[in-house]
């Protein structure tokens, strides 16, 4: 039996270092760290899901990010 593998994507690859990431943040979220770790991770999901094409998750990803860097700053 032969076995074939598969060659991981690179947006594969931020995708999954981006879902580590929000795994942990929730847990950190009362600290200014967890916001960070928010905004990161969900940056590292977007390129995965505009490569999927999917325009609705690429929008509120990129309103998330806005929203979580603006509470890192103490903006909102």
């Amino acid at each position: 039996m032969k076995i074939i593998k598969q060659k991981i994507k690179f947006t594969d690859k931020l995708a999954y270092m981006g879902t580590g990431i929000l795994l942990v943040a929730p847990y950190l979220v009362s600290y200014q760290i967890g916001f960070i770790l928010l905004a990161v991770g969900i940056a590292l999901l977007t390129p995965q899901v505009y490569r999927a094409r999917q325009w609705n998750l690429v929008l509120l990803n990129c309103s998330s990010i806005v929203g979580y860097t603006l509470q890192i700053f103490n903006v909102i």
